[in-house]
């Protein structure tokens, strides 16, 4: 029986560790990210959630049922436009560390005296990077207009029979359709 008390004090006390850790963690992202991010983007956001949820509460105390649903619809707009928000202080976060990182290799590779090699062999990746080297999606169109459905050009494009009427006929007088 004290075997049994014991392994369960056990778990319950790594129960609490995991739970104090996971705590700890959570609270020093939310530090670092208070550092990252001005004050002045945080306080937009509670601003505009603010505003939005007396929005709600305002509506929800006026209307009848047929309008609770539409103030549904607002609510899962009201859940993206947190969730864009989200997602622009997830990017914001990304960006300056990866910034910082690659800042700090920079210096590194000064003191080395290779920072130039560096700085162009980062600049190579990245427009690697940047380039899709994968089909298109469904429904887009490219650039060269040989290989799109019934060689359909991108907006603005500069056509041969384009730029023909131009010469003929002056700009003003050309219909780009």
């Amino acid at each position: 029986m004290e075997a049994k008390l014991k392994e369960y004090r056990a778990l319950r006390r790594r129960k609490e560790l995991l739970d104090s850790a996971k705590d700890k963690i959570v609270k020093s992202k939310d530090k670092f990210i208070n550092f990252i991010i001005p004050k002045i983007f945080r306080d937009m956001a509670r601003k505009e959630e603010e505003v939005l949820l007396m929005e709600d509460e305002d509506e929800l105390d006026d209307k009848s049922c047929l309008i609770m649903e539409e103030s549904v619809s607002e609510v899962s707009e009201i859940e993206s436009l947190v969730e864009d928000q989200e997602s622009w202080n997830h990017c914001l976060l990304k960006w300056s560390i990866i910034a910082v990182i690659w800042l700090c290799f920079y210096i590194i590779f000064l003191k080395l005296q290779f920072g130039a090699v560096y700085f162009v062999v980062t600049i190579l990746i990245g427009i690697y990077l940047n380039t899709r080297t994968g089909p298109r999606r469904k429904g887009e169109i490219s650039a060269y207009s040989v290989f799109n459905k019934n060689c359909k050009s991108i907006d603005g494009t500069l056509k041969a029979e384009q730029f023909e009427n131009e010469i003929r006929f002056g700009a003003g007088r050309v219909r780009p359709f």
